[in-house]
């Protein structure tokens, strides 16, 4: 038989321990029962944009969630930069979520989301691609279906700090689509983590749009456009 004071002090130990296995914040450090502190995810929430179809228009339209700004570029920085792939989850569970909001028309049978690669020695330094973190959330939450077969056939300089002449010249001729698993009538919905000047996807589309492949858009995390 377990008395009161004993059950107390079982459920305090138990409390204790629970405190001390929870996950701590990437942001904050704070210990989290889920990938942000809720502190954390209000701060992420607030850059979350209200009409993420904004720039669902013209030759390559794109969907994004938020703004590539405060807490949301520092959470990127720790998804690609200390490998917190929790982080690359959840934002494509975010990303699905206002999808399906945003743009209930575009939820069809035939969507591919196709994440953009990494050159193969920048994976193998990684561990990881962000982008496919992203897309395979994304297809959980959506329904979409999930396809690699987009390479990266030769090695890029980072897009920070390049010019927007200088990003284009960095990713020409940067992609290739490695098996043909991917049919003409299927609709793909390139996925990555931000867009800036959208030079990368850009190039990615091309090269797809040359088989005579349909390219329906772009979605990303975040978008470093500055017109709100």
């Amino acid at each position: 038989m377990t008395l009161p004071w004993q059950s107390s002090l079982i459920n305090f130990k138990n409390s204790a321990l629970n405190l001390f296995l929870k996950p701590n914040c990437p942001l904050c450090d704070r210990p989290s029962g889920d990938v942000f502190c809720k502190y954390c995810e209000r701060q992420l929430t607030e850059s979350q944009l209200l009409d993420a179809a904004r720039y669902w228009q013209g030759d390559l339209p794109l969907f994004a969630w938020g703004k590539y700004e405060g807490a949301v570029k520092r959470s990127i920085g720790k998804l690609k930069y200390d490998g917190n792939r929790a982080i690359g989850n959840i934002y494509g569970e975010w990303l699905a979520a206002s999808w399906q909001k945003s743009l209930p028309q575009a939820n069809i049978t035939n969507l591919i989301a196709m994440p953009i690669p990494l050159h193969p020695d920048k994976l193998t330094s990684r561990g990881f691609n962000q982008a496919e973190l992203i897309a395979s959330s994304f297809c959980r939450a959506t329904g979409a279906k999930l396809d690699l077969s987009l390479q990266r056939t030769r090695p890029t300089v980072a897009q920070f700090g390049l010019s927007k002449l200088a990003r284009q010249e960095n990713v020409a001729d940067a992609f290739a689509l490695d098996r043909a698993s991917v049919k003409s009538s299927d609709l793909v919905l390139l996925i990555d983590d931000i867009y800036t000047t959208g030079a990368t996807v850009r190039s990615a589309a091309l090269a797809l749009r040359a088989l005579d492949l349909h390219v329906y858009g772009v979605a990303v995390v975040a978008t470093g456009r500055d017109d709100r």
